[in-house]
């Protein structure tokens, strides 16, 4: 089964895009962004590792309503990769993975984040790692 679990940090904007449905032209909505999620390292020191998520529709306007950078959420998914060649071979390139979210739980209230200060995409990654 195919199926993930994360905690962790938004770390990047979120970047909300807007589609055509292919079935019936409804408008679909799609927003992606990284998570920063803590590891630990071979020698113990906690540190941090990016992943890209994506989520639908109405989850994906709730979450960029109501989370911005440093939102801490819990994402239950699953994990899709394909190959993308940017050169149109059609065999090879480089292995693309991202986890798709069927279910996202807000971990963070709104007004706690939105009262410090911005944090640069990296000093977010940081901070997932020692949380």
């Amino acid at each position: 089964m195919n199926q993930i679990h994360l905690v962790g940090v938004i770390a990047s904007q979120i970047k909300v895009s807007e589609y055509t449905g292919k079935e019936n032209g409804e408008l679909k909505v799609k927003a992606t962004f990284l998570l920063g999620v803590r590891r630990f390292s071979a020698t113990g020191e906690p540190q941090g590792d990016l992943i890209r998520v994506e989520t639908w529709d109405q989850q994906a306007r709730n979450l960029a309503q109501y989370n911005d950078v440093k939102s801490r959420i819990a994402v239950t998914g699953r994990l899709r990769s394909e190959f993308y060649n940017p050169d149109g071979v059609p065999k090879g390139g480089q292995l693309r993975s991202w986890v798709v979210a069927n279910r996202i739980e807000y971990l963070t209230p709104k007004s706690a984040t939105s009262v410090e200060a911005p944090v640069a995409d990296g000093e977010a990654v940081a901070k997932a790692g020692r949380r």
